[in-house]
């Protein structure tokens, strides 16, 4: 990632970071409780984006509610292309990549404007597919979002989910790969407990003691760390709650606002971390979290209008699914999204202690930007057999 700021000024970077952080806490509410979640909310926002372009009337009013996308204006598409673009750029200290694809009907071609803006603000590339052949169709976008992801998201698309109805297939898939600042030592990670509300189990906790950004916050009853990878540009929030069994209550009261007041609260000192040593992956139909949010029209067969996209308005969203993986371990952090929108045709101490030993909150966040790549709750270990 290169060191310079993708935004051209601060309006839009505000816009842009907002945007992602209430979309991220919207979802994760909606998403089901006691119980381990993982998921990418820019991946999310990316793949929306894209059929946003085509959105119009009511159709666009209500993405732009859900997705946040208002104070952005017209520069939606244009932000999330100059952010894209900055992502693009690696270094040799972690490795990020993010990548779009547009799989279209043979049977049915899109507005040309479209796929041209998509190309444009998205970079994405474009495959003419026959879906009526949907186990060839669907191992095909399988292979090219296990190939964007290391191999770590597979069978994205189901070939049930394909038919001669399925207008296009828009994917983003996003892969990070980071090491520690500071790593943990292996000959520190020790069997301890992990509690949450359905009990006590035995997991490996990683174990260090360094100087990190801490923060605790009383009226909050919350401990909040930040876990820099390499070069500082991303970083691991984590949002712990002193009791065991509020992780649902912090969710419930976290906002935009409040989340921006925590790691404006860090103050760097030395800190006693304990952390899990975990692997989850988790997959979400979005759909109703998306209803629910406050966009219903873009799934009604008879109410959408893509337009811009199909100038008949004969194309709906049938489903939006997402995949996300993640592994923390001593090195660092592993973690992957895809998420896929299918489009179908009408039918207190001197050292601090941070001991994350119960449910917690993690943000894997582009801390120069402020803006959420990846967002997860960790409930329960699953290695505890």
């Amino acid at each position: 990632m290169a060191s310079n700021r993708p935004f051209q000024n601060k309006e839009t970077a505000a816009a842009f970071s907002e945007a992602n952080r209430v979309f991220t806490l919207k979802l994760l509410k909606q998403l089901p409780p006691e119980s381990n979640v993982f998921y990418s909310p820019f991946s999310i926002s990316t793949a929306l984006a894209m059929v946003h372009l085509g959105a119009k009337a009511d159709t666009l009013k209500e993405m732009d509610h859900v997705l946040h996308f208002s104070k952005l204006g017209k520069n939606v598409h244009a932000a999330f292309g100059s952010y894209l673009e900055f992502l693009s750029k690696e270094t040799g200290d972690l490795s990020l990549k993010t990548a779009n694809r547009i799989y279209q009907s043979i049977r049915f071609p899109p507005e040309e404007s479209f796929l041209k803006e998509c190309a444009q603000h998205f970079k994405s590339t474009a495959e003419v597919m026959d879906f009526s052949k949907s186990e060839a169709a669907s191992s095909a976008i399988n292979t090219w979002v296990s190939q964007q992801t290391e191999d770590r998201i597979k069978d994205l698309v189901s070939a049930s989910s394909l038919d001669f109805r399925t207008f296009m297939i828009l994917i983003n898939a996003i892969y990070f790969k980071g090491d520690w600042n500071s790593k943990f030592k292996k000959q520190n990670t020790q069997k301890m407990e992990f509690k949450n509300v359905k009990g006590n189990f035995m997991t490996n906790l990683m174990h260090q003691k360094a100087a990190f950004r801490f923060g605790y916050m009383p009226d909050l009853q919350l401990n909040a760390l930040e876990l820099p990878y390499k070069r500082k540009r991303l970083s691991m929030l984590i949002l712990l709650p002193l009791a065991i069994d509020v992780i649902s209550l912090l969710e419930q009261n976290l906002s935009e606002a409040l989340l921006t007041d925590v790691v404006n609260n860090l103050t760097e000192k030395t800190v006693k971390v304990y952390l899990p040593k975990f692997k989850m992956e988790t997959s979400f139909q979005l759909k109703p979290h998306l209803v629910t949010l406050g966009m219903p029209s873009a799934f009604d067969e008879n109410k959408a209008d893509f337009s811009g996209i199909d100038k008949n308005k004969n194309v709906y969203l049938s489903e939006v699914f997402h995949k996300a993986f993640v592994e923390v371990n001593e090195e660092g952090t592993i973690a992957a999204a895809a998420t896929k929108v299918v489009v179908k045709t009408r039918s207190v101490q001197i050292i601090p202690e941070f001991r994350a030993d119960h449910p917690f909150l993690f943000f894997i966040r582009d801390s120069v930007n402020d803006v959420t790549l990846f967002a997860g709750r960790f409930y329960q270990p699953t290695d505890q057999k």
